[in-house]
């Protein structure tokens, strides 16, 4: 089996154990908006964002240094080294939590009064305190795995989480109270729970006991600076997702924050095509560019930019028909008021998701440098557009905010790529893709008006035979080609 086809199915395993997590964490979301009240859902969310962000460099990318070093020092069987990574990053994570604690519990009363202007704030920021900490935990177990390439366990940590926490919430709901206290604590009983569990087989496939701990300042310098190297990297894609909801806490009320924590991580699911995409391309990217092959990168990017909008675009158009009805049967009657915020943000995902093959590309070719400039600027532009128009507009102008910032990152991706690959848009094909696009959302608009039954009923045909007549629509104009679908499947996989 070529190192290409390994990859693949390395990353197709860790990749559906993650699309199944995923889809349990949107269940959990449904699982605390059906049993929160509006505001109470729109707090744990506020708090929940306020201090991932503020904890964006709290870890100084410790971990991801530990996947870097950990393989290099098993090859030159330097297992002292090891240990002493290890604790190198545990002792960092652990001294920078500490200090964060303490600055959140010292200010959460101001924080209480003045940001989320409730004084429910304060018990619900101190007990995320606790969360932070075994989170963090936890994700530092996450990556030992992944520096061992324990790829199973790396995956399983974070569905088993999921799979507790949603128990957890609806055993709390039905047996104690449905309020954000018992989501808290269902959320912390998890973390403790996650890292006890998978903390012990560490200690089966790694002897630390049989190694002197021995810490040097040089491989301390070393790992803390490739760590800070990885965290400026990931930086401004969250930048983006978080400003949108600290600047909506606030100026507008934690309602609106709720229904526009709502509709984002349900836009946000139509991403997992792209994602599942950019798994399994960027060792064949890697792999075409370190071969100088640019004319078949060329070729196969051609191939990404088509079959991807053709298959984003109508699952967006349905969602944009079907908006206050995914919401109101989701979330509740009371999230169906952010049903124009969403169809802005469906309009804004679809260049998130050309950008996102276009940021595996810059990846696999050793230019991920390239992808985190663009979104510094992205994180920019949302951040100063945001306090212009979220006053004014409040969710929705965070939607029409992001929908500019996805806009831009997509074209400045395509300008930096074409200076580095002979790539041509496939307009045309774009084109007839809208077409058929625009005439299946006229399909569901008029099927709307003239089918009369139960309406999830309705939804589910009337979203069937749109999507017939355009996958018709599609092979017709010559947008989908099965011969060239299999021959790029084919070198795939």
């Amino acid at each position: 089996m070529s190192y290409t086809k390994k990859a693949v199915k390395g990353f197709s395993i860790v990749f559906i154990v993650n699309v199944i997590a995923a889809f349990l964490g949107y269940l959990i979301r449904i699982a605390l908006a059906r049993n929160l009240t509006v505001a109470e859902y729109g707090l744990f969310f506020a708090v929940f964002t306020l201090i991932n962000f503020v904890a964006l460099f709290h870890n100084l990318g410790l971990g991801q240094a530990l996947v870097k070093f950990i393989p290099e020092f098993l090859v030159k069987k330097r297992y002292a080294d090891i240990k002493n990574s290890i604790t190198i990053a545990l002792a960092g994570r652990c001294i920078t939590i500490i200090i964060l604690a303490v600055l959140l519990a010292t200010f959460s009363g101001f924080l209480a009064e003045k940001y989320f202007k409730t004084p429910l704030a304060v018990p619900v920021i101190l007990l995320f305190i606790f969360i932070l900490f075994f989170e963090n935990l936890r994700s530092l177990l996450r990556y030992i795995y992944q520096s061992f390439q324990k790829m199973i366990g790396f995956a399983i940590i974070y569905l088993v989480e999921n799979i507790a926490i949603l128990v957890l919430l609806l055993v709390f709901f039905i047996f104690i109270k449905k309020n954000i206290f018992s989501a808290v604590y269902a959320h912390l009983a998890t973390y403790i729970l996650v890292t006890l569990l998978f903390t012990i087989p560490i200690f089966k496939f790694f002897n630390f006991s049989k190694y002197r701990l021995s810490i040097k300042k040089d491989l301390i310098k070393k790992i803390l600076k490739f760590g800070v190297l990885v965290v400026l990297i990931g930086v401004g894609a969250k930048i983006i997702i978080y400003t949108d909801t600290l600047i909506l806490t606030y100026f507008r009320n934690l309602e609106e924050v709720g229904i526009y924590n709502a509709v984002v991580p349900t836009v946000m699911m139509i991403l997992f095509f792209t994602t599942s995409v950019s798994s399994v391309i960027l060792p064949l990217i890697s792999e075409l560019w370190t071969k100088k092959r640019k004319d078949y990168l060329a070729s196969g990017l051609k191939v990404l930019e088509k079959y991807t909008f053709a298959v984003v675009f109508p699952v967006i158009l349905a969602v944009f028909a079907f908006s206050r009805l995914v919401l109101s049967l989701m979330f509740g009657a009371e999230y169906a008021a952010g049903d124009v915020t969403m169809q802005v943000l469906l309009i804004g995902i679809l260049f998130m998701a050309m950008f996102s093959i276009y940021s595996t590309v810059f990846s696999g070719i050793g230019r991920p440098g390239i992808s985190t400039k663009i979104l510094l600027q992205g994180a920019l532009i949302n951040f100063v557009l945001n306090l212009l128009i979220i006053p004014k507009l409040g969710m929705l102008g965070a939607a029409i905010t992001s929908l500019i910032t996805y806009f831009y990152v997509f074209l400045i991706s395509v300008f930096k790529l074409r200076k580095i690959i002979k790539v041509t848009l496939p307009w045309l094909n774009w084109g007839k893709t809208t077409l058929a696009g625009f005439f299946m959302l006229f399909l569901i608009l008029l099927l709307k008006k003239i089918i009369f039954m139960n309406v999830y009923l309705e939804a589910v045909l009337v979203a069937v035979i749109a999507g017939i007549v355009y996958l018709c629509l599609i092979f017709t104009l010559k947008v989908a080609d099965l011969k060239e679908l299999k021959e790029f499947l084919r070198h795939v996989f």
